[in-house]
């Protein structure tokens, strides 16, 4: 009788273990699920190297407000091999950051679609600069000078200027990404984005008092520059995931204005661990120039400054047809 009973009480305590462990399995397969479900991995891809011109992301990667609305983000920059959001149509990057009149030639010239969702940036970077001592003092000086050019997008602000002010006999050239020939002297009228080749052509000993900017958002040429675009289906199937990215990429950028020492500190030890190199100087000029180029109030694209950008690059005849607006840009935060 006591030995049955001994074996009794075995049988019912290996249950007991066995059921509690069979819940613990239950409680820990649901809270994995939970966070696969809550957690959704995406990748966001950058235009360029790391640099504070991207701070909103990296500091809302760095802070954590990607994964405060459940998104595990993968903050990336460029990828040299696909330029001009091809990376977000044919590699499959969830989402890219891109100059608007980069977005408005993709979405206009080629048939897989993409779609804005928010424009960060709501002034250009881009601006041209001359001596004063060259005697260069409006647009109207331009003839007979040579103007120094980037390809692509960055040569569409400076060609729509001479083309406003029917200006002749402009000697265009390729610039290369470097000051150097402007600061020798070699060409009369630089590109340069202030957060970064202007800061250069201080640093090697011009004061601004010596210069002449022509800044194309007061010439009535406000073309903003960084948004975020996404595939037109990805927007269709996915749009609480849009909007989570785009509030807390907002977030961090507000986080980075806010913290200056802390950003720069972060993205200058995030630069110096790839091949370029940078300082902390730098990318303090960086986040402070990038401060004033963002409203923090709103990623609307302003209907004036799209119409101004589709007009321009149509009669540029870099797009066949300018789309809709409203098929164009998605406000994800309304």
């Amino acid at each position: 009788m006591i030995s049955t009973l001994n074996s009794f009480c075995k049988v019912t305590r290996r249950n007991i273990a066995m059921k509690k462990i069979h819940s613990i399995l239950i409680v820990l397969g649901a809270v994995l699920l939970f966070v696969s479900l809550s957690e959704a991995s995406y990748m966001i891809r950058l235009q360029w190297v790391p640099q504070t011109q991207f701070a909103g992301y990296y500091m809302a990667a760095e802070k954590g407000f990607y994964q405060e609305v459940g998104i595990d983000a993968d903050v990336r920059p460029a990828d040299p091999k696909f330029k001009g959001l091809l990376g977000l149509l044919f590699k499959k990057n969830d989402f890219e950051t891109a100059w608007l009149a980069s977005g408005l030639i993709m979405r206009s010239n080629h048939p897989r679609k993409l779609v804005l969702i928010a424009q960060f940036f709501q002034k250009p970077a881009l601006m041209l600069v001359a001596k004063k001592s060259s005697g260069i003092k409006s647009v109207r000086d331009f003839r007979g000078r040579t103007l120094g050019v980037w390809d692509g997008v960055f040569s569409i602000l400076p060609r729509a200027l001479i083309k406003k002010h029917t200006v002749h006999r402009v000697n265009i050239v390729s610039q290369g990404f470097t000051v150097e020939p402007f600061v020798k002297g070699d060409i009369d009228i630089a590109s340069a984005m202030r957060y970064n080749e202007y800061k250069q052509i201080l640093d090697a000993g011009i004061k601004e008092d010596e210069l002449t900017v022509f800044d194309f958002s007061k010439l009535g040429m406000n073309l903003p520059e960084d948004g975020l675009y996404v595939r037109e289906k990805f927007a269709e199937k996915h749009p609480d995931v849009c909007r989570k990215v785009v509030e807390a990429t907002l977030k961090g950028w507000k986080y980075a204005l806010e913290h200056k020492d802390e950003t720069v500190a972060h993205i200058t030890k995030i630069v110096n661990q790839t091949e370029f190199r940078t300082t902390t100087g730098k990318q303090r000029w960086m986040l402070d120039v990038v401060g004033n180029l963002i409203d923090l109030n709103t990623t609307v694209l302003k209907k004036a400054d799209f119409d101004r950008t589709a007009n321009m690059l149509k009669s540029l005849k870099m797009i066949r047809e300018r789309p809709a607006y409203s098929v164009f840009f998605r406000d994800v935060m309304k």
